[in-house]
């Protein structure tokens, strides 16, 4: 592995996908250099983590002669301007600069970024490289922002020894649902297909909710349409509750309006089941009906519905599809990102 240094947030505390992904990298590269930019405390702690994270950086990069690249994690809004603060302080010390772009949303946010849209195109165009989850993405950097240094590389996920493939049995088969609860994740529109069939899917299926965000209205949701016994929310989990969760589950189920290339979606895969989520971001590059999962459009319910009715009929599916998602992650692994990684910065 080459010097790297890599920036963004404390994956010590994180909650969220570019967290996930710096943990593995901290467990797979030595020695691991890194400076964090933002944590999940409070808004003036973040404010003093960054400032520190900037004298840290400017320091390590004068000290450090055998860095060679800064490896930048990003997401948008906040996220994309502290880390354009990173890179240009990074090309003043004569390195080489590398974006990793996670966002899900970065197209939306790019379009309403008003008089920032130059100062976007310009930080883009300093990268040495720009590195996206997926091709649906590394099309859009590169016909938005023309950027030649695109490259793809997977997220990483650790795979564990043992998986329970799902097997529902006669009893209901039970799904899972973990992320931020607010409308972007789509959790509201799959309690009202839920709740809009209850007589048909009472019995059929269990929903378990796992995240934080707009806790009350989903608590007031579950309890409203009287969901009380066939949807459990159990807050922010990770960690051991996370990965028994994930193997106890029958299906995963995201069905978000944007996204980038979810981790929760690969881990999911890792444990071995099948996929309910939509045709966006670079989730078809991973979700393939018919062989590991379902797919449909966000935010439409009778297709969200008819899938579920699919899964309710035919329950012997689902440990063939849990097989091929499993096998499907093998491109994921440390040891298979860890070398395409590597190949990258041998390009730099």
């Amino acid at each position: 592995m080459k010097n790297v240094l890599f920036v963004g947030p404390d994956y010590k505390e994180h909650r969220g996908g570019i967290g996930a992904v710096l943990e593995t990298y901290s467990a797979n590269i030595r020695p691991f250099k890194f400076i964090p930019t933002y944590n999940n405390r409070s808004s003036l702690s973040r404010f003093i983590l960054f400032i520190k994270a900037v004298f840290l950086l400017s320091w390590t990069l004068i000290t450090d002669k055998d860095i060679e690249f800064v490896h930048i994690h990003n997401a948008s809004k906040g996220s994309f301007i502290r880390k354009s603060i990173i890179l240009l302080i990074t090309k003043l010390c004569g390195k080489k600069a590398i974006l990793h772009v996670h966002s899900a949303m970065f197209h939306v946010y790019y379009e309403n970024a008003g008089i920032l849209r130059p100062y976007i195109r310009f930080i883009f165009r300093r990268a040495d490289a720009i590195i996206t989850l997926s091709q649906k993405w590394n099309d859009y950097f590169g016909s938005t922002f023309k950027i030649k240094r695109l490259f793809i590389l997977n997220n990483v996920i650790e795979r564990p020894v043992h998986i329970r493939m799902p097997d529902p049995g006669s009893g209901p088969v039970k799904l899972l649902f973990l992320g931020i609860i607010g409308d972007r994740k789509g959790i509201f529109d799959l309690l009202k297909v839920l709740w809009m069939n209850k007589d048909v899917f009472s019995g059929q299926f269990t929903l378990t909710i796992g995240g934080n965000g707009e806790v009350e209205r989903l608590k007031e949701a579950i309890r409203n349409n009287h969901l009380d016994k066939q949807v459990n929310f159990v807050g922010w989990i990770v960690g051991e509750q996370k990965r028994q969760l994930l193997d106890e589950c029958d299906i995963y189920i995201l069905p978000s309006y944007n996204e980038g290339l979810p981790i929760s979606i690969l881990e999911a895969m890792a444990h071995g089941k099948p996929i309910i989520s939509t045709s966006i971001g670079g989730i078809p590059e991973i979700v393939h009906p018919g062989h590991n999962g379902w797919l449909f459009d966000p935010g439409n319910l009778n297709d969200l519905k008819s899938i579920l009715s699919e899964v309710a009929g035919n329950k012997e599916l689902l440990k063939e599809y849990g097989k091929n998602s499993y096998q499907l992650t093998e491109a994921y692994t440390p040891e298979s990102v860890m070398r395409s990684l590597n190949s990258l910065y041998d390009t730099l």
